[in-house]
């Protein structure tokens, strides 16, 4: 029976409503126990004083690319990159090429995750054929072989006679219908956020209310079907207004928002700095200070990367031609304790809900847990100590970070998926820890032969 033993860690699991020094013990890939001082006997020792202990992060909104756009990401180099981030879990969006939407793309992403990979990955199908907003793909089939939700992520369903539909079908099957809110007729040729700073650098605008009509057309049609909506990355603070009053009415609506538009505005993009361009745009503080307290007020429910990564010859471009989107994996949780735990603004215990069990709840699923008998994956954290993010510290192939130099107050020491670690910090020494190797079927990353002290 194969036994580890994480000793002596402070474990923050919001599940649980834990926060304080703790042994973890795993058996056979699952939590065994959760107490003081447990009798390791001939359990491997990870030792893990000074550090934090979390469940594993769940991401639900991640591009990683494969099939067809390799050059960017792959799914083995996405999965690195996620648990160097410390998540153990995420769901890739079908805009790939070809767009999987169907049975086939499905088996292809699962495959692939278990050959190449090192973290879960839970395929997002399309909601339509092809991404065209034409037609519905078959969601019962997609669902059957392994999909965990539908989208069209980066194109949105225009017509709502589609939408409508998609959110009949998906209520019948139990699951969240992911929707990037955005009038296309509105965002037009767009770049950035239209206002002062998109007149001041002579770009073309994206007018707010590109995002929040859609937001609220879709949460008339949520509240017409009693499916179950769920926004992708909120950036206006009108979009949080609609969501906040559907919730009030009943409307089954979720929402996420990402790192970059909790911490960035709109001015991170004057010198015509190409890694602060995104879709949805960056706006204004005002949109930053309404996104943050609906977070906190559970108007948003969680947070999600939105991880897209481009190539540097891509992104190394004039802005107008310079493709949308960053990668977030790696510093999704350092940039936000820095900046808001550091700072006394949330708990880190707040924190780590929004990126664990809170996604979890969008899924109806019961991750994101230390519960004894649940997967063990988890993440092994360091606080506190200031150090520079570098592109050394970036595993995924794209390098489009808007953070490289930045500062961070924490960084992801470890990550463990079924008890089998996939991920160490080049820079943090962790008693009883490896480096890992040659990746092993089951889509874990397979630990060297570890010298970790014996109980």
């Amino acid at each position: 029976m194969s036994r580890l033993l994480v000793r002596n860690g402070t474990v923050v699991d919001p599940s649980q409503g834990i926060h304080r020094v703790m042994d973890v013990l795993v058996e056979n890939g699952r939590v065994a126990e959760v107490r003081a001082r447990i009798d390791a006997g001939d359990a491997e020792v990870v030792e893990a004083a000074g550090f934090h202990v979390a469940p594993g992060f769940i991401d639900i909104h991640t591009h990683l690319r494969e099939p067809g756009g390799e050059g960017s990401e792959t799914i083995e180099t996405g999965t690195r990159a996620a648990a160097a981030g410390g998540f153990t879990r995420i769901y890739c969006m079908p805009n790939t090429t070809p767009v999987c939407d169907s049975e086939t793309g499905v088996q292809y992403v699962i495959s692939r995750a278990a050959s190449h990979g090192c973290i879960n990955v839970v395929p997002v199908a399309s909601i339509t054929k092809g991404m065209l907003g034409e037609e519905l793909t078959n969601f019962g089939r997609l669902m059957g072989c392994g999909a965990g939700a539908f989208s069209d992520d980066g194109r949105p369903v225009m017509n709502a006679e589609i939408m409508r539909r998609a959110l009949e079908y998906t209520k019948l099957l139990g699951v969240p219908l992911f929707e990037h809110c955005e009038d296309m007729n509105l965002t037009a040729e767009g770049h950035m956020n239209e206002g002062v700073v998109s007149a001041r650098l002579g770009i073309k605008g994206i007018p707010r209310v590109s995002e929040s009509v859609m937001v609220s057309r879709n949460c008339a049609l949520a509240a017409a079907t009693g499916g179950h909506l769920h926004v992708c990355h909120v950036s206006t603070r009108e979009s949080v207004h609609a969501i906040r009053e559907a919730r009030r009415n009943g409307v089954r609506v979720t929402a996420e928002v990402s790192p970059h538009h909790l911490t960035m505005t709109e001015d991170a993009v004057l010198g015509y700095n190409t890694n602060a361009k995104m879709k949805p745009p960056l706006c204004e503080k005002a949109d930053r200070d309404a996104l943050i307290e609906a977070l906190e007020d559970g108007t948003i429910d969680c947070i999600a990367t939105d991880h897209a990564p481009h190539s540097s010859q891509a992104k190394d471009n004039v802005f107008d031609a310079a493709p949308f989107g960053i990668i977030g994996l790696e510093t999704a949780f350092p940039v936000l304790y820095t900046t808001f735990v550091t700072t006394k603004r949330w708990t880190l215990d707040f924190l780590v809900e929004k990126m664990t069990t809170a996604p979890a709840k969008v899924m109806n699923a019961d991750w994101g847990t230390l519960r004894p008998g649940t997967q063990a994956d988890f993440s092994i954290i360091e606080l506190g100590e200031p150090a520079r993010f570098e592109r050394r510290h970036i595993f995924s192939k794209s390098i489009n970070s808007p953070w490289i130099g930045a500062t961070m107050k924490a960084r992801i020491a470890a990550t463990f998926v079924n008890g089998l670690q996939v991920f160490q910090h080049p820079d943090v020494v962790l008693a009883g820890a490896g480096t890992c190797e040659k990746l092993a079927a089951n889509g874990t990353a397979k630990p060297k032969a570890r010298k970790g002290a014996k109980a």
